[in-house]
C-alpha cells in the first residue's frame, strides 16, 4: 500500500486516467481559445462530450460570473468589509443579474426592507429567477419564513448586524485556510459557498496594485469539494493512499512537465507582461470536479446539468487572453 511518507510521484496515479485528465484540461482550454480569442464558429472540438456538454473554464477567472465579481464588486471604491459582504451575497444568490438589479450593498446604509422589495420585484414583477440553477441554493427555513427571499434577507440582516466582529475575525487569520473556517461559520454558508467566496477574495486587483483583498494567494491552500474528491479517486491507483491536498499540489506543480510529456500545446493565459499564468491550485481543484463529471458522462453513469444550445453557443465571452498580473 502506497502512502505519502515520501513525495507523490507518477507511481501513485493510473496512467490512463492521469493522461485523460491532462488531455481533458487542454481540450477544454482550447475550446475557450478557439471560441473566445480566435472567434471561430462551432464546433470547437472533435470531442463529442464537450461538443454538447458545458464545462466550466479551466481558469475560473475567465467565467463571466467571476468577471462580474471582480469588476463590479471587488474593483469598486468601497471599504473591504463592504466588498466581502457583497461577494457573500453575490455567491449565495449566484446570479450577476440579481446583484446588478439590487445594487452594491453598503454596510453603513444596508436596508433589509429595500433589499427584500428589490428581490421580490425581480421574481414577482419581472418574472425572472433570483437564485442560480447552477448549484443547490437552500431555502434557509431556519430563518422562519416559507419564502426563500425573506429568509435570505433575514440571513444577511443578521450577518450585517454581526459584521464588525465577523470582519475582525477574518483580519485576525494567519492563513487562507483559517479565513475559510471563518467564512463558513455563518448560517447559510457551508463548505461550497465559503470556498467560492474565499477564491473571489484572492484575485489580484488593480486598485490594490495587483494584490488581492486578503494577503493570500490561490496557491496557498485549497479544499477539494465532493466532485474534486471523486476526481482524485479516479486518478489514483487503488492501493495509493495520499492526502488530497498533496495530490492537488502535485498536479499544480507538475502541469508543465505533464503537458510536455504528452505533447500537449496548452494555451496558457498570460499576464500584462506576456508571462504565462500556470493553472492555480484553486483552479486545479475545480478541474478535478469537472473531470469527474466528464468521465461519468463518458461511461454513461452520469449526465451534465448544462448543455450547449443555440443561445449559449452565441454567448461568446468577450475576454482577452491577457489578464492582470
Amino acid at each position: 500500500m502506497m502512502v505519502t511518507s515520501e513525495p507523490i510521484t507518477h507511481e501513485y496515479f493510473r496512467e490512463d486516467r492521469l493522461n485523460m485528465f491532462w488531455r481533458f484540461i487542454c481540450e477544454r482550454q482550447m475550446i475557450w481559445y478557439k471560441r473566445s480569442i480566435q472567434k471561430l464558429d462551432p464546433p470547437w472540438t472533435e470531442d463529442h462530450i464537450m461538443q454538447r456538454e458545458r464545462f466550466t473554464n479551466i481558469y475560473r477567472e475567465l467565467d463571466p460570473g467571476t468577471k462580474y465579481a471582480i469588476q463590479h464588486i471587488l474593483e469598486i471604491d468601497a471599504p473591504k468589509p463592504d466588498k466581502i459582504f457583497n461577494i457573500m451575497f453575490y455567491r449565495l444568490t449566484g446570479r450577476d443579474k440579481t446583484h446588478a438589479a439590487v445594487g452594491f450593498q453598503h454596510l453603513a446604509t444596508f436596508d433589509p426592507e429595500r433589499l427584500e422589495q428589490a428581490l421580490k420585484h425581480i421574481r414577482d414583477v419581472k418574472g425572472e429567477p433570483v437564485f442560480t440553477a447552477a448549484y443547490m441554493v437552500g431555502a434557509y427555513t431556519r430563518m422562519g419564513s416559507t419564502d426563500k427571499i425573506e429568509n435570505v434577507v433575514r440571513l444577511f440582516t443578521k450577518l450585517d448586524q454581526d459584521f464588525t466582529d465577523f470582519y475582525a475575525r477574518i483580519e485576525a487569520c494567519q492563513s487562507s485556510a483559517e479565513v475559510y473556517e471563518v467564512l463558513r461559520s455563518p448560517y447559510g454558508f457551508g463548505n461550497f459557498l465559503a470556498y467560492q467566496v474565499l477564491v473571489d477574495l484572492l484575485y489580484p486587483l488593480k486598485m490594490y496594485g495587483n494584490k488581492p483583498l486578503l494577503p493570500y494567494s490561490h496557491d496557498d491552500w485549497s479544499i477539494p469539494g465532493p466532485g474534486a474528491r471523486r476526481g482524485i479517486a479516479m486518478l489514483l491507483k487503488n492501493d495509493a493512499h495520499a492526502e488530497r491536498l498533496d495530490v492537488m499540489r502535485w498536479l499544480r506543480h507538475n502541469q508543465r512537465a505533464e503537458f510536455q510529456r504528452l505533447g500537449l500545446n496548452f494555451p496558457f493565459v498570460t499576464d500584462e507582461q506576456g508571462k504565462q499564468i500556470d493553472i492555480s491550485l484553486a483552479n486545479i481543484q475545480n478541474c478535478l470536479c469537472e473531470f469527474h463529471k466528464y468521465v461519468k458522462i463518458g461511461d454513461g453513469t452520469g449526465r451534465g446539468r448544462r448543455k450547449f444550445t443555440s443561445s449559449t453557443l452565441g454567448d461568446v465571452l468577450q475576454l482577452s487572453l491577457t489578464l492582470p498580473s
